[in-house]
């Protein structure tokens, strides 16, 4: 029955059949409001919106849902009569404040909304969400929502959310089915509502599959009737009400009917569950045991494996030193031997000259530089026999370079080759001194080898940022195109009685001295390799 905007909620026909409705679907006696005293009946003006499905909506002029559900058989406990009040949401809340209505059946709780209403006991949990388009992949949560469009309902909890948001272009509809459309409409980025209810009014309109749910749920909170402040007393018998059902088995039945109830699995199938559970984890077990078993006996093994490597490629590293030192030896036998010579021709006519004081000083001066020629000869060639971790220091490129190159002048000399050095005294980088001379040894050595019938060979260095770059390059025979990508693979050669760890050692001392190493050949034209070599800056990088 409607009478100026109220829907009657238990007088006259109402009654019959909320007494019918309590004698059959409720467990208890309808005589439970007929045993009420007239003198303790009263009756509560209750607002709610009209278009909030399931929780409540009129239709064809019936308000219903699963709110009043809760006032009609709060009704039956109490005895109390709720008149309803179906409206616009904003309306209600208005309604209230004004003193037309007493109370609002349902209302999410919110800190700002307790400090103008007292709640009753909660009878449900709500909870917010963020609607947005299927085809939309730039919002994932509430922060993503800044500077965009977004529609709610008016006057609903969802403007509190919004409050983080103060860039962002809010619309409201008069229900949330207004404000959904919106977003059908391309008109807004997204909808925040109630959950269920959004769901419930996609499904109704079977928009469902053009509408996605993003984020997490927004605070979902406790749920119930709310009054203004000063008729707190009026929730003293709903309270009380609400306790009944709850416990009496009507609340379910309610929720049951407006929200569904979740299909657990019967305890036969728990069980073969459960058992089905056990033995895959027992397998599983088993499983992981043999992998680790396994795992374990493989990293032993390898180890074995590793270690076996190691030591046969640092005898093959040592081997190649040798031979590279024999080499040396060979070249560098004429430098060592006219210091010799020197020494002792000036040896042998020193008893003869003694007396003379000019030929004293030449002797103390020549023989002193060259016993110092000799001895820094001797140092190079130990260094380079000796295998040791580096030893950074600052120094300049051009002096290492120039040693090298005086260690082969023998050789470049015998096989006609032409070194052409152009590495300023400037340069400064940060490396073990000893092992860029290893590597230069290795490269100068291997061009010599490429150029059997003479040729050039070009040092060159230049400045790039925090790096010194240096050039090697010959004219020799080249590297065939195939070969390139195995270089600086162990025993890698095609030379005849060659180790093949000679760039491969080179490539190593290169990274452990924060460098790098490149190389570029074409077959039959020559050979260019590049090293990278770490500034003076490197020296605080490192420190």
């Amino acid at each position: 029955m409607r009478r100026d905007g109220l829907v009657t909620g238990i007088p006259l026909l109402c009654i019959a059949f909320a007494m019918f409705a309590a004698t059959f679907f409720f467990p208890f006696s309808a005589a439970a409001a007929d045993d009420t005293p007239s003198e303790l009946r009263q009756v509560i003006r209750v607002a709610g919106d009209n278009w909030f499905p399931p929780f409540e909506f009129e239709v064809n002029g019936t308000f219903q849902g699963f709110n009043v559900d809760m006032m009609n058989a709060l009704s039956i406990e109490t005895g109390i009569t709720f008149e309803f009040y179906p409206m616009p949401w904003s309306e209600a809340l208005k309604a209230l404040e004004s003193g037309r209505v007493d109370a609002i059946q349902g209302m999410k709780y919110s800190k700002e909304r307790a400090s103008l209403y007292a709640y009753s006991e909660p009878y449900f949990t709500s909870t917010q969400a963020i609607f947005v388009l299927k085809d939309n992949y730039s919002v994932f949560s509430l922060g993503d929502l800044q500077h965009r469009k977004i529609a709610v309902q008016e006057g609903d909890i969802s403007g509190e959310a919004l409050q983080r948001l103060p860039n962002a272009v809010v619309l409201a509809g008069e229900n949330q089915e207004e404000a959904i459309q919106m977003l059908l409409e391309h008109k807004v980025d997204a909808f925040i509502g109630n959950q269920i209810t959004g769901q419930y009014l996609l499904q109704s309109d079977g928009q469902q599959d053009k509408v996605k749910l993003v984020g997490d749920p927004i605070s979902p909170t406790n749920y119930g009737m709310v009054v203004l402040k000063r008729n707190e007393q009026l929730l003293e018998p709903i309270n009380a009400g609400l306790r009944k059902i709850k416990t009496n088995g009507t609340y379910p039945k309610i929720e049951r009917k407006w929200f569904g109830e979740y299909i657990y699995p019967s305890t036969r199938n728990i069980r073969g569950m459960l058992t089905y559970f056990i033995i895959g984890l027992v397998a599983i077990t088993c499983v992981l045991l043999i992998i680790l078993w396994w795992n374990f006996t493989l990293k032993r093994e390898l180890k074995k494996r590793v270690d076996t490597y190691k030591k046969t490629l640092g005898e093959l590293a040592r081997k190649d030193r040798m031979q590279s030192l024999g080499q040396l030896v060979a070249g560098i036998a004429h430098e060592i031997r006219n210091p010799i010579t020197s020494i002792l021709s000036y040896a042998q006519l020193l008893p003869t000259k003694y007396e003379n004081k000019e030929y004293r000083e030449f002797f103390a001066q020549h023989v002193t530089g060259e016993v110092m020629r000799l001895n820094r000869i001797v140092g190079e060639l130990l260094d380079f026999a000796r295998d040791k971790p580096p030893e950074k220091t600052t120094f300049a490129i051009s002096e290492t370079v120039q040693a090298v190159v005086l260690l082969f002048h023998q050789l470049f000399e015998n096989q006609r080759i032409v070194v052409r050095l152009e590495v300023p005294e400037s340069f400064v980088v940060w490396a073990d001194a000893q092992q860029i001379k290893q590597v230069l040894i290795n490269l100068f050595k291997n061009a010599i080898d490429a150029m059997e019938d003479g040729g050039h060979l070009q040092i060159t260095a230049y400045s790039d940022g925090p790096h010194v770059m240096m050039t090697i390059e010959d004219t020799g025979e080249g590297i065939d195109p195939r070969d390139l990508a195995n270089i600086y693979e162990p025993f890698f050669t095609r030379k005849a009685g060659g180790v093949g760890l000679g760039l491969s050692i080179c490539y190593r001392l290169m990274a452990e001295n924060n460098g790098g190493i490149e190389v570029e050949s074409k077959k039959g034209t020559g050979t260019k390799v590049t090293l990278k070599l770490p500034g003076e800056q490197g020296e605080s990088e490192h420190a």
